[in-house]
């Protein structure tokens, strides 16, 4: 007969692996922040109590500058996650690899299970400092995937500034109109830099400056250098665009076909696994019947 307290045991792990999967998912976009973006007006706003740091953010925020930690600020920067919430993520991933070895020694010793004492205090730090440094592979995975997505619109951005001028509009009117255009993710950055730019009173380019030094995208800073030198000197920058977006969509296009070959690769030997599997049970019942 099952121990009540088993299931009890058991009910509770289920629940904690479920609300910290609930926690790790990304939410979706709070439809009234991206309203206030879009209709923003200078009158000032209580702030809503809902948008406060919630109680793990703040344990975050204090941890963020503890000695030896590296906050990998561009991937952050890219996934749109705060340095606060990552130190939280890690905290209570270190908090679960030093909670689970007592956990489930409890859970054994409750099912008449004699495990070692001192292993729940030998497993605990150990299984902590392995699951401390899992936040920062499910960011780097998540930036990759995000620079991906940045890439591309970068280059379609490329192709509406470049039509833009071609339509005879100045350079920084061209980086406006062009990023009005857009309703993705990486539209919405290029149009908050450029409106920071202008409440600075500085030219566009220097917006786009700072978003490229923010995310490390080197494309950007090919935009905001082509658009210096036609905002200071004049200069026909629309074959350099058409020029500099066909290049960037040529490397994504070698970099996805790359990523094919290397899956197609992996494939080959599962592949040829279940192919010889096949020909085993095809084969077994006949040459099982001949040797009998």
């Amino acid at each position: 007969m099952i121990s009540p307290w088993s299931v009890l045991a058991g009910a509770v792990a289920a629940g904690g692996l479920a609300m910290l999967i609930a926690e790790l998912r990304p939410s979706p976009p709070d439809l009234g922040q991206a309203l206030d973006r879009l209709h923003r007006t200078p009158a000032d706003r209580t702030p809503d109590p809902d948008d406060r740091p919630r109680w793990f953010d703040r344990i975050g925020e204090r941890s963020v500058h503890l000695r030896g930690v590296r906050i990998p600020e561009r991937e952050l920067a890219l996934i749109g996650r705060t340095p606060a919430r990552f130190m939280a993520h890690k905290l209570l991933f270190a908090l679960l690899g030093l909670v689970l070895p007592p956990y489930l020694a409890v859970a054994a010793l409750l099912l008449d299970l004699n495990l070692p004492f001192a292993l729940p205090l030998v497993v605990g730090p150990l299984l902590a400092g392995l699951l401390w440094f899992v936040p920062d592979g499910i960011v780097r995975g998540e930036a990759k995937e995000a620079r991906v997505e940045y890439l591309h619109g970068i280059a379609a951005y490329l192709e509406l500034v470049a039509m833009e001028r071609a339509a005879d509009l100045g350079p920084a009117e061209a980086l406006r109109r062009a990023a009005a255009v857009g309703r993705g993710a990486v539209f919405l950055r290029i149009r908050d830099a450029l409106d920071r730019a202008a409440t600075d009173r500085l030219p566009p380019w220097a917006g786009l400056d700072a978003l490229a030094e923010e995310l490390g995208l080197t494309p950007l800073q090919d935009l905001a250098d082509i658009m210096r030198i036609s905002g200071t000197d004049g200069a026909a920058v629309y074959d350099t665009l058409r020029a500099r977006s066909k290049g960037l969509r040529g490397e994504l296009l070698a970099e996805d076909l790359a990523r094919a070959n290397a899956d197609s690769e992996r494939m080959v030997a599962p592949g040829s696994a279940l192919t010889l599997l096949m020909t085993f049970l095809v084969v077994f019942p006949a040459l099982f019947k001949m040797l009998n």
